[in-house]
């Protein structure tokens, strides 16, 4: 019996290990977070279906919440894997305390069994009568006050262990009522998974069926893409030019100030070498005695005074900062020339996966990379994420620390930020309260989402290095 329940506990340990060694809160924590993001994505979608216009965002929000759903699915599979675990250990419990009980009750019965049976024999009168001595009275008083206690103790243990079992057999109870509730959810969830892969099927057809004037919107919101990747490209040969530029004029004024240094040191040394030169003259020259019939003589004694000699300045060596050790440490980037710009690429790369989001409540209506359609030529490419909110708040943030490269007009506003040897930009902006060279940290407000007319606002995302390749906003933002 007991080999069995060892080798059903290792079995279902190895079934939970799966998930991570989630803990209960953890697991319902995701839950919410899933189901918080399935009623955004069905918002979203229901804006979009309220224009009545066919588009291939329609089904990237049908395909997230899918995916949603999905994890959700496995997050309830965790969760009834974690209540089975719980059962087993319940119901190993109440065997246990079962066993436990019974074993109480049989040795405090074996005792009234032989109390009865010595109760003529053996009784407390003549159990202390019979003593030999004062000391041998003492120590059966004692022996029978122990036993008086030790059957009160059995007694007390009999009560404790069956309000253990009480408390065992109502958790078991609980777990169960609990995995039952937890089967509901999860059968709802994949019946609603099934009418979202019949939606995604529809949404296919309707798509694949206006295909030409599908592809004509694409195309045009591509071309607005490409515009934008052009514009920033171009800010950033701009940022490293000018990093250059700045990088020139700091090595010719360090060159400069290196040269004056030398030419200096040239002119203290040659003063020191003729004032060496005059105390060497000075000390070969003999003295002759005043002649009393002959003035004085017209040659001047040596001065008590000597020249002054300037010391050369010591050049400090600074103890080295972490920038600095930093900086030894990786390969040359023009624009981390400078201990601040190099800051703040360490602090963005510091903060990969838990940059905070631009917007308060959002959450992706559009993926990175190349969106398309199997069957179709509808294809859509993405350099960053689309991030959609249904909470009202369009206020639009900095993810980082940094300086406002440009602000661009253009069917809307749009902001590049540098941070370091990073980019990051901001489109589809309804106004914006920055302007060029304007400093910025994380959480700072430097525009307005643009609203589509519902409940729902929408901004494009890009992450992009110094060479202008475009990364993965999702694996920079704290998921």
């Amino acid at each position: 019996m007991k080999r069995k329940l060892f080798v059903s506990v290792i079995i279902m340990f190895l079934a939970v290990a799966g998930f991570g060694q989630q803990t209960r809160e953890e697991i319902l924590q995701r839950q919410k977070e899933l189901q918080q993001e399935l009623n955004n994505l069905n918002a979203s979608l229901s804006d979009v279906r309220k224009s009545k216009k066919i588009s291939l965002r329609e089904l990237n929000l049908i395909q997230r919440k899918i995916a949603a759903r999905e994890s959700l699915i496995r997050s309830i599979n965790n969760e009834l894997a974690d209540l089975d675990q719980t059962i087993t250990a319940n119901n190993q419990q109440i065997i246990d305390n079962t066993k436990e009980l019974d074993t109480l009750k049989r040795k405090y019965a074996e005792s009234l069994v032989l109390a009865y049976k010595n109760r003529n024999n053996y009784s407390y009168v003549n159990f202390l009568f019979s003593s030999v001595s004062f000391n041998d009275a003492f120590r059966r008083i004692a022996y029978l006050k122990s036993y008086r206690q030790y059957r009160a103790t059995q007694a007390a243990d009999i009560i404790k262990a069956q309000q253990t079992l009480k408390h065992s057999i109502a958790n078991l109870e609980s777990s169960k009522t609990e995995k039952g509730n937890t089967l509901v959810r999860q059968n709802s969830q994949l019946q609603a998974l099934q009418t979202d892969r019949r939606d995604k099927d529809n949404t296919f057809n309707m798509l694949k069926g206006r295909e030409g004037s599908i592809s004509k919107e694409i195309a045009a919101d591509n071309a607005k893409k490409r515009k934008l990747q052009q514009v920033l490209q171009a800010v950033i040969r701009r940022e490293v030019a000018e990093a250059e530029r700045k990088e020139r004029a700091r090595q010719a004024q360090i060159a400069a100030a290196r040269k004056a240094e030398d030419e200096r040191a040239r002119k203290e040394a040659l003063q020191k070498a003729l004032a060496a030169q005059q105390q060497r003259q000075q000390a070969a020259t003999p003295v002759h005695p005043k002649s009393p019939n002959t003035s004085a003589s017209t040659t001047p004694a040596p001065s008590n005074t000597t020249t002054a000699v300037v010391t050369p300045k010591r050049t400090t060596t600074t103890t080295p900062t972490n920038v600095e050790t930093a900086r030894g440490n990786r390969s040359y980037n023009v624009l981390e020339s400078t201990n601040e710009s190099l800051t703040q690429s360490l602090d963005f790369e510091k903060n990969r996966g838990h940059l905070p989001w631009p917007v308060n409540g959002g959450f992706i209506s559009e993926d990175y990379g190349v969106q398309s359609i199997s069957g179709t030529n509808l294809r859509q490419v993405n350099d960053g994420v689309e991030i959609s909110t249904n909470s009202g708040n369009m206020n639009v943030k900095a993810v980082a620390t940094g300086t406002v490269s440009v602000v661009i007009s253009d069917d809307g506003y749009s902001v590049i930020i540098r941070h370091g040897k990073y980019f990051t930009t901001y489109s589809n902006l309804s106004s914006v309260i920055v302007n060029r060279g304007d400093n910025v940290n994380a959480g700072t407000v430097i525009g307005k989402m643009t609203s589509d007319g519902s409940s729902t606002s929408s901004m494009f995302f890009m992450v992009t290095d110094s060479r202008g390749n475009s990364l993965n906003p999702l694996s920079w933002l704290s998921h």
